[in-house]
């Protein structure tokens, strides 16, 4: 970076800028430049960080705004020299906080499991076809077929049921582990 001396009492720098080939007419400094002069600039120094027309792409006045919203440097456009500059205030320099990520919510298992498996047992124990999943789901009352889906294979994986593919339609057959009771399998329609 070369310091350039005005006609006023701050020494600005003026940083390495890259030339905008799309989006824009102007010049801008990388986000990554920025910041490391943002953490080792002393009070008061300013930075002349991009001028012209500022490209779209780049990432550098995103960052800019989001120092200046945090008081960390004061952003401001120097029409004189259509430059864009930033002031480096004395609040002590912090990386951004990371945007917290917001799961998707999981309904507990348990409960859903456990009607489930009921359902499961007792179409076993009368030795019916297995249902869809759609009916299992409605049988148990579970949000739709896919949550059914997912519940029967945390069964398996906990170890509660065996589930059998088959060519037969329904095309699986449950056994519950505990009891050995399977669901019935009609052979002669295939799935």
């Amino acid at each position: 970076m070369n310091v350039v001396e005005g006609s006023f009492e701050r020494a600005r720098d003026q940083g390495q800028m890259l030339p905008a080939r799309i989006g824009g007419t102007g010049a801008v400094m990388t986000r990554e430049a920025v910041l490391a002069w943002v953490e080792t600039a002393p009070t008061g120094r300013e930075l002349a960080y991009a001028e012209g027309s500022l490209p779209g792409w780049s990432k550098t006045p995103a960052t800019v705004r989001d120092l200046d919203d945090r008081g960390i440097v004061f952003a401001f456009y120097d029409g004189k020299k259509g430059q864009y500059v930033i002031r480096r205030l004395s609040a002590p320099y912090t990386p951004a906080p990371q945007p917290m990520r917001i799961a998707r919510e999981i309904a507990p298992s348990a409960d859903d499991k456990a009607r489930l498996l009921k359902v499961l047992r007792a179409e076993a124990k009368a030795g019916q076809p297995c249902s869809s999943n759609k009916v299992l789901a409605i049988k148990a009352g579970l949000k739709d077929a896919d949550r059914a889906s997912y519940l029967l294979k945390l069964l398996v994986k906990d170890g509660a049921i065996r589930n059998d593919a088959t060519e037969w339609k329904p095309g699986r057959c449950i056994t519950i582990v505990a009891t050995g009771d399977r669901t019935h399998v009609a052979k002669g329609t295939p799935r």
